[in-house]
């Protein structure tokens, strides 16, 4: 599909409600890692305040003629790598964005790579006032970066029974994950906390420290998730195995951990929208193909 259009004729056809009705799944895959859902178990929606993240592939790998930079085949790079940055955006906020402040863009100017960006940036503003930006390119340095997503979050009071009364306990959250999108080469969540106590009337900052942490999960027993260890895998499996074993568990009707559900996928394509209309290239072309 190549705009919230075809997306609309895609997941509201009578079919998929119909007894028997066949699977359809948008492959956003690392969302089927186990190390993904380890990353959105230390991510509180609501005191998110900014997400960044970050894709790339190299220029060697993806060619001009590639059909990711075919015009008439919906080409360009938020359609293909950063999709899943928009994704990983809509699930770190736990919401849909509410306007795209910025889209810039480098693209293809000639034949049918005409208006196929080839590296962006975009920035999103997201309900209570949240940012997101993503940035990707098929068209990146030579050497390989793994992407990531940094999330920081607002500073809240936490319980702390061990203070005085007239003191107070408070921790901003940084979050980052590294290499998420097929995660068997190397990934990483690194949680950063910094604590302070303060005067409750003052205000005065009495004590500050940070504390830190790393994790990884190539198989789902490494988790350290009671629930997600029940779950099977293997440490050589990408993201694309593990979305592979819950599609057959979907379509033999077993029940699944993870899934992307129809309304999902219609949002997805309205924010991948929203981008291309904020970068003057426009929303990628309806085909003119109709079943």
């Amino acid at each position: 599909m190549s705009n919230s259009i075809e997306a609309e004729i895609l997941f509201r056809m009578p079919e998929l409600d119909a007894p028997d009705a066949p699977v359809l799944l948008e492959a956003f895959h690392y969302r089927f890692h186990p190390i993904w859902s380890i990353f959105m178990s230390h991510i509180h929606h609501k005191d998110v305040v900014h997400v960044d993240t970050f894709s790339m592939i190299p220029w060697w790998f993806v060619t001009k003629d590639h059909i990711h930079f075919n015009y008439n085949l919906a080409g360009g790079t938020m359609m293909g790598m950063g999709t899943y940055n928009f994704a990983a955006l809509r699930l770190i906020f736990g919401a849909e964005p509410e306007e795209c402040l910025e889209a810039n863009v480098k693209a293809f100017t000639e034949g049918v790579h005409h208006d196929c960006d080839y590296e962006f940036k975009t920035k999103f503003r997201f309900p209570g006032g949240g940012i997101g930006t993503a940035f990707s390119t098929l068209q990146g340095p030579t050497i390989w970066h793994p992407s990531y997503a940094t999330v920081t979050h607002r500073q809240v009071q936490v319980s702390d029974p061990t203070l005085p009364a007239d003191q107070i306990k408070l921790v901003t959250r940084e979050v980052t994950i590294n290499g998420f999108i097929h995660a068997i080469f190397w990934h990483r969540v690194d949680i950063t906390e910094t604590f302070e106590i303060q005067d409750k009337s003052t205000s005065k900052t009495l004590k500050k420290w940070t504390e830190k942490q790393s994790k990884k999960a190539y198989t789902p027993r490494e988790s350290g998730d009671a629930e997600i260890a029940k779950l099977d895998g293997e440490y050589y499996w990408m993201s694309f195995r593990y979305q592979l074993e819950q599609f057959v568990n979907r379509v033999k009707g077993r029940p699944t951990a993870y899934w992307v559900e129809r309304e999902d996928s219609l949002n997805q394509m309205k924010m991948v929208d929203m981008a291309y209309e904020k970068s003057g290239l426009g929303v990628r072309p309806t085909s003119k193909f109709k079943a």
